[in-house]
């Protein structure tokens, strides 16, 4: 049987959060974890010219190199962005030996957790996940119900109104 990924909603604010990696996926996810709250720390050659502006703005840190095992010492979440798939799987085991959230982009097996499509509106955050499977109807599904909110607002307001 395949891994089951039971759903948890973190409070990230001011949590120490490593991203290594510097590339575009890497940049959405430092976006998505600032929108939360977390400290973010990014390890990477290079950057982006967005997380570059982050770090230029002193949104987040960043440690102009390659990265190295101590990179993940007292961290609390680890996301490893690279496009080396060796790197990465060093990443996963530095983290996983002291016992920090590791999240592998598109490697759920060696990953402690995976990243949701995460759909966030004043009135709810909707997170989407396939257990690692399928991210692609992750992301479809979320911007399908981001299309459709206002629809699916209107339609329970209808219900609201209903006499019982």
């Amino acid at each position: 049987m395949k891994e089951l990924y039971y759903p948890i909603a973190l409070n990230l604010k001011n949590k120490r959060t490593v991203v290594i990696g510097g590339g575009k996926v890497a940049e959405r996810k430092v976006k998505t974890l600032l929108q939360f709250g977390a400290r973010v720390r990014v390890v990477s050659p290079d950057l982006t010219a967005t997380l570059e502006r982050l770090f230029k703005s002193r949104r987040i840190t960043w440690f102009n190199r390659v990265a190295e095992p101590s990179d993940v010492n007292g961290s609390d979440i680890v996301i490893a962005a690279t496009s080396d798939t060796a790197v990465n799987k060093r990443i996963s085991g530095w983290a996983k030996r002291q016992g920090i959230l590791i999240n592998v982009v598109d490697r759920a097996e060696l990953s402690s957790f995976i990243s949701p499509a995460i759909l966030l509106t004043p009135k709810a955050v909707v997170a989407v996940y396939t257990h690692g499977r399928d991210p692609a109807l992750s992301r479809d599904l979320k911007n399908f119900l981001k299309e459709n909110w206002d629809v699916f607002l209107s339609y329970r307001r209808r219900l609201q109104k209903r006499p019982s």
